[in-house]
């Protein structure tokens, strides 16, 4: 794995645990204002780069992998030949 896949890895975990340890509004409390600043000036651009690779993997995931011996050529049932 290449090292912008790591660090992504690394921040997204490290995010989920911060998500899961303290409520948005208890963030709103606690958090010192150096910290609410740079999220708020920071989110929008993170947010629109993780919202257009999203995008772009749930447009490849969200056709179904056709098997490999499923070719369009392939006939499903077909007519009895008399």
């Amino acid at each position: 794995m290449d090292d912008a896949s790591d660090r992504l890895l690394r921040v997204i975990e490290e995010y989920e645990r911060v998500a899961e340890s303290v409520t948005p509004d208890d963030a709103i409390r606690t958090f010192d204002e150096t910290t609410l600043q740079l999220f708020w000036q920071r989110w929008p651009h993170v947010s629109s780069w993780g919202g257009a690779l999203w995008r772009q993997l749930n447009d490849d995931l969200a056709d179904p992998a056709t098997p490999a011996g499923d070719l369009e050529t392939h006939e499903v049932g077909g007519e009895g030949g008399g």
